[in-house]
C-alpha cells in the first residue's frame, strides 16, 4: 500500500476521535482510499437520557 499522506491520517484521525460508538468503514481500491463511510450509534438509557 502506498504511503498516505499527512492530511488523510488527519481527516481519519478527526472522524475517529469524535465517534463515541459506531464504526469506520475505509474503502481502498487499487491501493488508495477511495471511500469513507461513518456510521454512528446512540445510546439511549433506560431513564430515557441521550449518551
Amino acid at each position: 500500500m502506498k504511503k498516505l499522506d499527512q492530511k488523510k491520517i488527519e481527516y481519519l484521525m478527526s472522524l475517529l476521535q469524535r465517534l463515541e460508538y459506531g464504526s469506520l468503514l475505509i474503502t481502498v481500491h487499487a491501493n488508495e482510499i477511495t471511500q469513507v463511510e461513518i456510521k454512528e450509534k446512540t445510546r439511549i438509557a433506560k431513564t430515557g437520557t441521550v449518551k
